[in-house]
């Protein structure tokens, strides 16, 4: 087992192929389906990998029944990720998603490929349901 790393995290997309950039302050980026993904480490010790995907489909603001309707449903039956809405600066919708793991006594390159590709998939899965959405 060892800590959570940017190159550990590197490493794993690597092996899966994925296409993606790493910004200065350490957050990897990129496109999973229709889903904007940012993989960060957060915590004292950036022990947590945290996983948020957001949906590239907006709602209308009118839609905010609808779209805490749609993250309600998602929250019930889906382990992964969080669903909830995040009203954006001109008053659309976005529909995001969070996977968090506390890997605070460290983690495996073949615990953290599983872990990341779980939330990759359910991301893009989350947003292709967004993409869905009458």
């Amino acid at each position: 087992m060892t800590p959570l790393t940017l190159a550990g995290v590197t490493a794993a997309l690597d092996a899966r192929g994925d296409h993606y950039r790493v910004g200065g302050d350490g957050v990897v980026a990129g496109r999973w389906g229709s889903a904007y993904v940012q993989i960060e480490r957060i915590g004292e010790r950036q022990e947590i990998l945290r996983v948020r995907a957001v949906a590239a489909r907006r709602l209308d603001g009118s839609r905010l029944f609808d779209a805490y309707e749609f993250c309600n449903g998602w929250n019930h039956d889906k382990l992964l990720p969080k669903a909830f809405v995040v009203e954006e600066a001109d008053g659309t919708l976005a529909i995001a998603g969070d996977a968090a793991t506390d890997l605070e006594h460290g983690v495996t390159p073949d615990q953290l490929a599983v872990l990341l590709n779980a939330a990759l998939v359910t991301g893009a899965t989350l947003a292709s349901a967004v993409d869905d959405l009458p």
